[in-house]
């Protein structure tokens, strides 16, 4: 199959937008993006690529479709034709286009279709074939150098946890979680062979580092005692490793955990074991214990303490020059619209602070809408969103809390994750105030929250996980 890499860098762009819009198979969370972010793509044009993992996620996905996909696309393409050819020529503006008429969105359909792979061809075989092929040469090299472990092996490693560490904040936990379990098993197995003293390090490094990967997934599974089991495994593995960024990093995730389960002081004690690891990092893993630290103060009702933390995280900021876990981005890294995020998540549990927490949140929001491709993320956006909600329900604003919400109800099952499905019941809850207990609207916002949070993400893996 040519690639699509085409697709994304041209106006050809316009045309997924379009099948997007159309598409009634949730074709946006197979991809983990959003229209949103096709739409900046377009709008930008070479000044804003996106990233290879969305790129490899396409092409994925386009040959990976079922049949019933696959005729539902093939249909939505033939819409968009019939469409164009019912539509009378769009006439170029001659000062805005001066060169050339502006595509319709079947026009781009087109050009998308031209790139598509055909449905059953003998060259999608062969690429399956190839793809798997390529699968299992990398077992077998990791496991042939298992007892004296080579560069190649830890190349090969290193670019499958950037990639996977890149791909987490963006695509649905379906379409990662085999991988992330594989490849742990992988590097269980290397640091069980013989390696130099350098090499065990960075095999500690990048278990360490899928261990966490995959403690956040039992977390947003909704499985926080699992989430706990390897999140200890993490810090073990950052300790092997004497990687304080990692030691920072994993007690983040440990009071993350203990946050969303409903722990508030196990989520501070985590949040301070981490405290002198965090003082002897400068990468961001820093900001993110201190932040992480405020919204558990905060849960407690403790302004002087939430106040303290919130403070750390900006002085944290302002000291930050990166490390390793930063390099490998996505999850791993804590970028500003997140710290923006966790701000707006605090002051949303503190009495007084309702003006603020609307700001934050507005802030937030505005600042994922904005950001970088590499920066984004569909929970912590969807998180931002609805503490706008919540902020704004808590002001007496019901019609803005719905308008804050209507995207984040929207989110397809794969991405229902968690952190996602907690905060949404946090709005549930303040909808059932005294004052809105005879408001139609509150009553329709409330059932619309409890048919999303009844099919959470794990309904969306296949057997087996």
């Amino acid at each position: 199959m040519t690639t699509l890499v085409k697709l994304w860098t041209g106006r050809e762009i316009g045309a997924l937008r379009a099948a997007m819009r159309l598409s009634q198979h949730a074709f946006a969370a197979k991809l983990g993006i959003s229209e949103r972010m096709v739409s900046k793509w377009e709008e930008r044009g070479a000044s804003i690529q996106p990233q290879p993992v969305n790129q490899e996620a396409l092409d994925s996905f386009l040959r990976s479709a079922d049949a019933d996909i696959k005729l539902r696309f093939a249909q939505i393409i033939k819409d968009l034709a019939e469409q164009e050819s019912a539509t009378p020529p769009v006439v170029a503006d001659p000062v805005t286009a001066p060169n050339r008429a502006p595509q319709s969105d079947a026009q781009r359909a087109r050009h998308f279709t031209a790139m598509m792979p055909a449905p059953a061809s003998g060259a999608e075989q062969l690429e399956r074939q190839v793809e798997m092929a390529a699968r299992r040469a990398l077992r077998f090299s990791l496991m042939a150098e298992g007892s004296n472990v080579g560069p190649e092996t830890l190349d090969q490693l290193r670019d499958e946890v950037t990639r996977l560490a890149l791909a987490y904040p963006q695509q649905p936990l379906s379409m990662l979680l085999g991988d992330l379990i594989e490849l742990q098993d992988a590097a269980f197995r290397l640091l069980e062979g013989r390696q130099r003293p350098a090499e065990t390090a960075e095999l500690y490094l990048m278990a360490g580092v899928l261990s966490g990967m995959l403690a956040k997934a039992s977390h947003d599974l909704g499985d926080p005692h699992s989430a706990m089991t390897q999140a200890r495994t993490g810090y073990v593995c950052a300790d092997n490793a004497h990687h304080e960024g990692l030691r920072a990093w994993t007690r983040g995730l440990q009071s993350t955990i203990a946050y969303w389960a409903g722990w508030p002081n196990d989520a501070v004690r985590y949040a301070q074991l981490g405290a002198e690891a965090a003082g002897n990092t400068r990468g961001t893993s820093a900001v993110w214990l201190a932040a992480q630290e405020a919204r558990a103060w905060a849960v407690l009702g403790d302004a002087e303490q939430t106040e303290a933390a919130i403070n750390r995280a900006n002085d944290a900021r302002d000291r930050v020059t990166g490390d390793e876990l930063d390099q490998l981005g996505g999850l791993m890294t804590f970028t500003r619209p997140r710290q923006l995020y966790y701000e707006a998540d605090t002051l949303v549990w503190l009495p007084g602070t309702g003006h603020a927490a609307q700001s934050s949140a507005s802030a937030a929001v505005a600042a994922y809408e904005d950001a970088d491709p590499s920066e984004w993320s569909f929970s912590d956006e969807a998180g931002s969103r609805t503490d706008l909600a919540l902020a704004r329900v808590n002001a007496g604003d019901l019609e803005g809390g719905a308008e804050a919400l209507r995207s984040v109800i929207g989110l397809p099952v794969e991405q229902r994750i968690g952190g996602i499905i907690s905060s949404v019941r946090r709005v549930h809850e303040a909808l059932r105030a005294p004052n809105y207990r005879n408001a139609p609207a509150a009553r329709d916002a409330q059932q619309e929250i409890e048919a999303f949070c009844q099919i959470p993400a794990a309904a969306a893996l296949p057997p087996g996980h």
